[in-house]
């Protein structure tokens, strides 16, 4: 009991706590790497420090809490900025923190990163509420304390580390993780103040709706249409170190051996991000602070999509999903975009959340054969993946035969088995849809949804242009591949110097010679007029005029 008091002496006093903010400061700096955004993000502390002081009248209570909190925010920053490319946000606790699925994902897979930071977290709470009750309340009038309040938010103004008009988006892409979720504040007052994409197109003239679609023709041919999506895969043939590149020279190549890149919006996390835009045909960057959370902000408002182009030409919509049907709301987002079928984690009898690839491609053709069995409309499936997926601390992946890659980094290692072996699940479902060509024209196309962290090291030593903050850097590229088999395709719409994935779906549509709704059509003559650039198209205002008659259509509809 004697140490106990003889410490809060020592911790109450001014040079203890002129101490711990020092040391505190270098952390956060450590964090953040940027001196200029300092005076900010010390200043936001302050801040908070002065509105515990306001209410709660304990003066070192209030700047250890304020201190502790920095800390636990930045900590937790830079872990989930480590494996999804993306600060802490605000939104991470509106959304995620509320999603139950998203938990448990988090506590079964990264359980290494987040048992660490929670028992900081108790700890501090721990020892923050015995420090409340031994802090003496001052005797400094309200009014005072009001004043100190006030001169000190009035402050962090004036040290905010962003130009006025730059989007805070690429701020949070770029590593700046003391300051982010401070800065990701103002996010809520554009949130309610309606600054958003609404209140940009609501201030634009009106635009003409898209004429009404025309009933899909049906003397066309309407082949099975298989997307799969491949998680956190990049081409290995690109990874020009430790021999990869040689030893997998072919890798991840369409059906008539050709590479195609393909130009995503998300790095180390984030697919439904990447799915949003394939399925819908718009860039996540028009949405700006909120693209990582359109699954839940547009559901119900995207009313003509991948899924209803096909189902009006009477295809069937399903997706297999490897997390739960509520996961980031991915799930019912799918549904009301128009997806019939919404197979999740527990319809296909998963019983962790990163089974081997053949798994999901085995439940895929169970559902195949049985829709066979029992429906006769043509059939429109994802299957999304998930094995390989961080984090790469466990050997999960069987060893390749022979020599293995051995490039020092034990993480690139299991990443680059993981993904060979992924490869080679997904050339067994390749190969049952080929031996049905005849009797079940198919096409499958495959694409790696972003890049993943294993790889980020090696990316940019090779590239000295590589870059999380800049979307037109080799960080957002990955890949896709297409496959006929009892279908010619036309491979004109993906042969583009670079293909964005909002535009791989209705290049799909172009390839397979089906019918496009106008405003499907008007993607196509974009991605044309573009170069395959959506929210980078050279020609701004065509892909505003685009999105501003899906808005006029009702396609889309932004409040």
């Amino acid at each position: 009991m004697a140490t106990i008091k003889t410490m809060l002496r020592i911790l109450f006093t001014p040079a203890a706590a002129v101490m711990a903010a020092v040391l505190c400061a270098l952390f956060l700096y450590m964090a953040e790497r940027a001196i200029a955004h300092m005076p900010f993000v010390l200043m936001s502390t302050l801040g908070l420090s002065a509105l515990l002081f306001l209410f709660c009248r304990r003066l070192y209570f209030s700047i250890y809490t304020a201190l502790g909190v920095s800390v636990l925010l930045t900590a937790a920053s830079v872990v989930k900025y480590r494996n999804k490319g993306f600060d802490l946000h605000i939104y991470d606790v509106v959304f995620t923190g509320t999603d139950a699925s998203a938990f448990s994902f988090l506590l079964s897979e990264f359980t290494v990163l987040i048992v660490p930071v929670a028992l900081a977290l108790l700890c501090s709470l721990l020892c923050l509420g015995f420090m409340f009750s031994k802090d003496k309340k001052t005797g400094l009038a309200v009014k005072w304390r009001l004043g100190l309040a006030a001169a000190v938010l009035s402050l962090i103004p004036a040290t905010y580390p962003l130009q006025a008009e730059e989007p805070r988006y690429f701020h949070y892409l770029s590593g700046f993780n003391a300051s982010s979720f401070f800065v990701s504040l103002l996010d809520l007052k554009d949130a309610a103040l309606g600054e958003d994409a609404a209140s940009r197109f609501a201030n634009r003239p009106p635009e003409e709706p898209f004429p009404a679609a025309d009933a899909c023709s049906s003397d066309i041919s309407k082949p099975d249409i298989f997307i799969v999506l491949s998680e956190s895969q990049i081409e290995l043939g690109s990874i020009d170190r430790h021999g990869i590149s040689q030893r997998f020279p072919s890798s991840q190549r369409s059906g008539d051996g050709k590479r195609r890149g393909l130009r995503v919006e998300t790095f180390g996390g984030g697919t439904w991000i990447s799915n949003f835009s394939l399925m819908t045909g718009l860039s996540s960057l028009e949405f700006g602070w909120q693209a990582p959370y359109l699954t839940t902000i547009l559901e119900n408002r995207v009313h003509r999509s991948l899924a209803t182009e096909l189902a009006g030409c009477g295809y069937r919509t399903a997706a297999l999903m490897p997390m739960q049907h509520s996961f980031v709301n991915e799930g019912p987002f799918l549904e009301s975009i128009g997806f019939e079928d919404i197979l999740d984690y527990d319809q296909i009898g998963a019983s962790q959340y990163a089974h081997e690839d053949r798994f999901y491609f085995e439940a895929a053709r169970a559902f195949i054969e049985e829709h066979r069995a029992n429906d006769g409309r043509p059939l429109f499936l994802q299957v999304q993946t998930m094995f390989a997926h961080s984090p790469y601390s466990d050997n999960m992946a069987t060893p390749l035969s022979g020599e293995g890659i051995n490039s020092g980094d034990p993480e690139l290692d299991e990443y680059v088995q993981r993904v060979v072996q992924s490869q080679a699940d997904f050339g067994w479902f390749l190969a049952q849809s080929k031996a049905e060509k005849a009797t079940h024209p198919s096409i499958v196309l495959e694409f790696g949804d972003h890049q993943s962290f294993a790889t980020k090291q090696i990316l940019s030593d090779a590239d000295p242009g590589f870059a999380m903050n800049d979307l037109r850097s080799r960080a957002y590229e990955t890949y896709f591949t297409v496959h006929g088999f009892g279908v010619d395709l036309d491979m004109k719409p993906f042969d583009t110097a670079e293909l964005d994935i909002g535009f791989l779906g209705v290049s799909l549509l172009d390839a397979a010679g089906l019918d496009k709704s106008p405003m499907f059509a008007d993607l196509s003559a974009l991605r044309e007029r573009c170069g395959g650039q959506l929210y980078f198209c050279p020609d701004r205002e065509a892909v505003d005029t685009h999105i501003g008659r899906r808005i006029a259509s009702g396609d889309l509809v932004l409040q």
